[in-house]
């Protein structure tokens, strides 16, 4: 894998950052139909402004062909699928009954509270306090909101996974699998060939030594 040498904003790990921030910031006004689409378009033009800027910056196009291919072949697929089903649980009120409006809040405060009651009663199960069912009657108002938290939960843990699985792939690949031609691709500006590149590198050298 070519070296990045733009500077750490570059690296697998923050541009999938980037990337994964700008779709997750448009993916509740797609379309199901549309949803892959137009999501992967997000990517590419997210991507296309940092290339603008990793240009000036001098990058090598070896690094940013190997870096695009980590977005939109490895970590995009894995996401547009979770954020699928993320959008159809958002607009589904995460399968809450009702949506988890106030009166499904009630109901299922009260079935809380029926069901503590009903627990407290019974003579072999070691529950003796009182609290025990208005601790139920909570929960229940409240499990909509829990609901919603664990999906929530779960679905930031996989935008963790994603960014953190690219740039755990950049450095073992960048440590223990880099040829030489890919060291001198890592070196190569912009409209040069790796040819180029490496006569420039003799010349340069071959200067430093005269001198």
């Amino acid at each position: 894998m070519p070296l990045n040498i733009a500077g750490p904003e570059y690296d697998f790990g923050s541009v999938v950052y980037v990337v994964l921030g700008e779709c997750e910031h448009r993916r509740r006004g797609f379309d199901d139909e549309q949803l892959k689409p137009q999501l992967l378009a997000t990517a590419r033009g997210k991507l296309a402004k940092i290339k603008a800027a990793y240009d000036e910056f001098g990058g090598s196009p070896a690094y940013w062909k190997t870096l695009e291919t980590e977005v939109l072949e490895t970590a995009m697929p894995q996401y547009i699928e979770h954020a699928a089903k993320m959008n159809r649980l958002e607009r589904g009120g995460f399968d809450v009954f009702r949506g988890g409006d106030l009166a499904s809040r009630f109901i299922f405060a009260l079935v809380g509270l029926i069901v503590g009651s009903i627990i407290v009663e019974l003579p072999f199960i070691p529950i003796f306090e009182a609290l025990f069912a208005f601790i139920l009657t909570g929960l229940g108002f409240f499990y909509p909101d829990l609901k919603r938290y664990m999906y929530e939960r779960r679905h930031a843990r996989m935008l963790n996974r994603l960014v953190t699985d690219a740039a755990r792939y950049q450095q073992t690949s960048r440590l223990h699998y880099m040829t030489t031609d890919e060291i001198r691709e890592s070196f190569q500006l912009p409209g040069e060939t790796t040819h180029d590149a490496d006569s420039s590198t003799r010349t340069d050298t071959a200067t430093r030594e005269i001198n």
